[in-house]
C-alpha cells in the first residue's frame, strides 16, 4: 500500500513570550520524524513541515497552511497536528495560540492567534479528499496555579471542532470542553501524544499495512482513559470512512492472524471503575495490541441513560469479552455479562465467549459450564495468558450475532 501525496503540517509550542509556558516535551519533533520514517508512516521528508517554538508563528502557520492548499489536491492525504494552548474567552470563539500569542482582551487574542474559523477557512481552502487535523491541547492543569489567565478557559469548544470538522475532515482532540489534558513530569511526550505516536508506529496499524483514521483514535482513545479516565479524547467527523493516514508495514506488525470474521474486535475488557485496574488493564493493552488483537473497552460506551444499551451492543460486536476480575469487580455485573451472552450468543455452541482474566483472589463465581479463564494474579503469569488467548483467537471464530 502507498499513499498519494501526503503531507503533514506538525507545529509544537511550549515556551510562550506572553502566557504561561507549558512543560517542554518532544511531541511534534518526534511526530514528524515518525511521519517521515519509510519504514514506518511513509511521508516523503519534504511533504513535512515543521514548526516549533519560535518558528511557529501566527504568520509562519498560516504560510504553510496556505502551502498546503496549494500543493494538495483531490486524492491527496493531509495531516495538520498542533501541540500548545487553546481555549478562548467566555463566549467567545477557540483559539490556537501560536509562540506569540496573549489573551490579555479579545482584541489582542484576534490579532495573535489563529480563531476556529480562520483556521477552518483555510483548511476549506485545502483540497484533499483526506484531511485529518490532531489538536493536543487544553492544558487545564498547567494553570492552575497561573494568576495571568484573564479568565482564559483552557479548552476547545465543541462547536469549534464542530467547525473544523465541515466538509468532510476528521478531527481528533486530546479532551473534551470542559477537560484537560494530561501529562506526566518529565516524560517525552504528553499523555495524548505518547499513544498517538505509539498507533503510529504500529500499535493501531493493521494487516493491510496502514494505520487508518479511527482505529487510531480508538487506539489513543482507549489508553488515555485506562490511564486518566477524567480525560476524553474527542472525535468529530463529517464522514465514517476508515481511511488509511500513514503506513504500517507488514513487517513491522505482529504475527496474529485470525480466521475470518465480521466482528468489529477480537476482545472487549470490562473493569472496575478502579485507578488500581485501570492502570493494570492499561498493560493489558498494550500486551495484546502488540501481538495485533484488536482490542475495545467499556469506556468506549457513552457514560449517559444509553450506556447499558451500547455496552451489550460492544459485548455483541466482540469475538470474546474478557471481565477483569478483582475484588472491586462487583459479582452482578459479571453476572449481567453472563446472561447477555447466554441469552445473544449462545455460550453453550462450543466455545466460551466470556473469558474471565482473574487478576485478583475474588468471590465472583464462574457459574456457566465449561467456562475457561486467565489466571494472571501472578505478574509472571500476564505475558504467558495473553499468548494464550492469542493462540485462542488464532484457532476460533466465534458465530456472528445478530446487532440489533
Amino acid at each position: 500500500m502507498s499513499l498519494t501525496n501526503a503531507r503533514a503540517l506538525v507545529i509544537g509550542v511550549s515556551q510562550y513570550r506572553r502566557i504561561p509556558p507549558l512543560p517542554s516535551v518532544a511531541d511534534a519533533e518526534d511526530l514528524a520524524g515518525l511521519l517521515c520514517d519509510p519504514a514506518r508512516c511513509g511521508y516523503a521528508p519534504a511533504n513535512v513541515a515543521l514548526l516549533q517554538e519560535s518558528d511557529a508563528t501566527r504568520d509562519q502557520i498560516l504560510d504553510e497552511l496556505d502551502r498546503l492548499a496549494a500543493t494538495a489536491g483531490p486524492g491527496a492525504t493531509v495531516l495538520v497536528y498542533f501541540s500548545g494552548h487553546g481555549g478562548g474567552l467566555p463566549g467567545g470563539d477557540s483559539y490556537l495560540m501560536p509562540i506569540e500569542a496573549e489573551w490579555s482582551s479579545p482584541g489582542r487574542l484576534d490579532a495573535t492567534a489563529i480563531s476556529s474559523q480562520v483556521l477552518a477557512d483555510k483548511l476549506a481552502a485545502v483540497r484533499a479528499d483526506r484531511v485529518t487535523v490532531i489538536l493536543d491541547c487544553g492544558h487545564a492543569a498547567t494553570l492552575a496555579s497561573s494568576r495571568d489567565t484573564a479568565g482564559w478557559v483552557p479548552a476547545l469548544a465543541d462547536g469549534a471542532l464542530g467547525r473544523l470538522a465541515a466538509g468532510q475532515r476528521v478531527v481528533m482532540a486530546a479532551a473534551r470542553s470542559g477537560g484537560a489534558s494530561h501529562g506526566l513530569a518529565g516524560a517525552r511526550h504528553g499523555l495524548f501524544t505518547e499513544h498517538l505516536i505509539a498507533g503510529l508506529r504500529g500499535a493501531a496499524g493493521g494487516g493491510d499495512g496502514a494505520v487508518r483514521v479511527l482505529d487510531l483514535y480508538r487506539h489513543v482513545q482507549r489508553n488515555v482513559v485506562a490511564r486518566f479516565p477524567a480525560q476524553r479524547p474527542v472525535l468529530e467527523a463529517a464522514a465514517d470512512d476508515n481511511y488509511p493516514i500513514a503506513l504500517c508495514p507488514t513487517a513491522a506488525r505482529p504475527a496474529f492472524t485470525a480466521p475470518p470474521s465480521e466482528f468489529a474486535y477480537d476482545v472487549l475488557l470490562v473493569y472496575a471503575a478502579d485507578d488500581r485496574d485501570r492502570v493494570w488493564v492499561g498493560r493489558l493493552i498494550r500486551l495484546l495490541e502488540e501481538r495485533g488483537v484488536r482490542v475495545c473497552t467499556e469506556d468506549e460506551a457513552p457514560r449517559d441513560g444509553h450506556r447499558a444499551r451500547e455496552l451489550e451492543r460492544l459485548v455483541l460486536t466482540s469475538r470474546f469479552t474478557l471481565p477483569v476480575l478483582t475484588p472491586r469487580f462487583s459479582a452482578s455485573r459479571f453476572r449481567d455479562l453472563q446472561t447477555v451472552l447466554a441469552q445473544q450468543l449462545g455460550i453453550e455452541d462450543g466455545i466460551a465467549q466470556l473469558v474471565p482474566v482473574v487478576r485478583e483472589p475474588c468471590e465472583a463465581r464462574l457459574g456457566l459450564r465449561g467456562l475457561v479463564f486467565l489466571d494472571m494474579i501472578r505478574d509472571d503469569n500476564v505475558v504467558p495468558g495473553v499468548d494464550r488467548l492469542v493462540r485462542t483467537l488464532r484457532r476460533h471464530t466465534a458465530p456472528r450475532p445478530a446487532v440489533r
